[in-house]
């Protein structure tokens, strides 16, 4: 019987410059995030790496019309590896788009076996929660058929996904509230799981047990500034 299967390597690095030495981040690499992070962690950097951001095309959760733009603004500009960096709703696109191959949202859900991904892809999240990083699935609202569904296949996993502790520093406080909760709610999810297995449920303990020690060290301590 299978324990755990994790298709994604898992990297973890202090900040975005180890991260950029380590993955030699250059020329070819495409970073898919919103405004605010390029700026603070990654333009410093100097690298000639091409971007885009999210927020100029829409906020909240992807929706079809959403992502058929970001598609085809990036297919335009053109990259070898893609790089997400963010929540929840860029690494849900981000996995559309890297394995796009220019096709439309629509053409994606209707022959996903087609799906083929050719260029490199890491995930950087930014908040913790549902481990979206080392899955293959996506959620997007599909407005022009009036549904919201989720569909994977097995290019549309990350090569590598990477924690970078320095980017949960400017994290909104109710950002990481929610997100945390949401953590917390996932290991009591996967721990109860008629799928769990042995390890499975000591990686689920050990979740619940390092997020509720951290609320009692907050309660003690307090959130800081």
């Amino acid at each position: 019987m299978k324990e755990i299967v994790l298709k994604t390597e898992l990297h973890r690095f202090e900040s975005c410059r180890e991260f950029a030495e380590e993955f030699s981040l250059g020329r070819g690499d495409f970073i898919l995030t919103i405004r605010p992070i390029y700026e603070k962690y990654f333009a410093p950097l100097g690298l000639p790496l091409k971007s885009l951001f999210v927020e100029d095309f829409g906020g909240g959760e992807p929706t079809d019309v959403m992502t058929d733009k970001i598609i085809e603004a990036v297919m335009a500009l053109g990259f070898e590896r893609l790089i997400a960096v963010g929540g929840g709703t860029i690494v849900d696109i981000a996995k559309i788009v890297a394995a796009s191959g220019g096709k439309t949202t629509d053409e994606l859900y209707a022959a996903p076996s087609d799906i083929r991904r050719e260029a490199g892809f890491i995930i950087v999240p930014t908040t913790c929660g549902t481990g979206s990083e080392v899955t293959n699935l996506v959620v997007v609202d599909q407005t022009r058929r009036g549904t919201k569904a989720g569909f994977g296949t097995a290019d549309m996993y990350a090569d590598d996904a990477v924690l970078i502790p320095e980017l949960l520093k400017t994290l909104p406080r109710d950002r990481g509230t929610t997100s945390s909760i949401d953590a917390f709610i996932h290991g009591i999810e996967s721990y109860l799981s008629p799928k769990a297995t042995r390890d499975s449920q000591m990686f689920s303990r050990e979740a619940m047990r390092l997020i509720l020690n951290g609320y009692l060290r907050i309660e003690k301590e307090g959130c800081g500034p």
